[in-house]
């Protein structure tokens, strides 16, 4: 008997009208931080890591990829390298059904996993251009901050020091030099911040970049393609 593949291939086009509805969570990590959003088909994997960086939150400063019915994929840079390219593989090549799942990895040091789920398949909206996000939970970790479990110890760390400077504030106690001695993100990080316009804003503005090959290919904080432009 002919060994079949690991998932069949399709014929490109029927799938094009379809949307999937995609739920996306870091795991390990509780109270969960998850992001549900809409997806057309015609969605290629390398766009789709950019729609999780930008409904999650991450900054684009790692490597990342996507392991799919025992199959890797990503954007080939950085000595990364995959057997197709993820600016040709689209969403809708795979023979999704409804609770499928697949896996998206950022940043190899601190290993963000991250379980996507196939929670709906239904025709794309003429509204829906690339993607949009319906509800979530919770923001991502800072970047660079050590992993799973540096992040629960530094966020305990935070809710520490957050409380030993309100406990100073209500004293009116000075503030010792060393109660300042914190990261940079303690000032801007809230763990329990979710702001679904913002990322709704981004993922439109996002699709503007849409095929520009300095945005697919984008390596580091890309924060200048969010800026308004009136604030420059």
């Amino acid at each position: 008997m002919e060994k079949q593949p690991i998932h069949p291939v399709i014929e490109k086009g029927p799938t094009d009208e379809l949307a999937y509805q995609l739920k996306i969570h870091l795991l390990g990590v509780s109270p969960q931080i998850y992001r549900r959003l809409m997806v057309r088909a015609d969605t290629t994997l390398a766009q789709l890591h950019h729609i999780f960086q930008v409904v999650m939150g991450w900054e684009n400063w790692h490597l990342h990829s996507f392991h799919i019915w025992g199959k890797q994929y990503g954007i080939r840079y950085g000595g990364m390298y995959f057997a197709d390219d993820a600016n040709q593989v689209r969403l809708g090549d795979f023979p999704w059904r409804v609770n499928d799942k697949f896996s998206y990895t950022y940043d190899f040091t601190d290993y963000w996993l991250h379980q996507v789920r196939i929670e709906k398949i239904q025709p794309a909206s003429a509204t829906l251009q690339l993607a949009f996000c319906l509800n979530g939970q919770r923001a991502c970790p800072p970047e660079e901050i050590g992993g799973i479990e540096a992040y629960r110890q530094r966020t305990l760390d935070q809710l520490s020091w957050q409380r030993d400077l309100i406990t100073c504030l209500l004293e009116r106690e000075p503030i010792e030099e060393q109660d300042l001695d914190v990261p940079d993100w303690f000032w801007t990080y809230r763990p329990e911040h979710f702001d679904r316009a913002t990322i709704n804003q981004r993922l439109a503005k996002l699709y503007q970049f849409k095929g520009r090959s300095d945005f697919l290919y984008a390596k580091g904080a890309y924060d200048y393609f969010f800026e308004d432009p009136a604030s420059q």
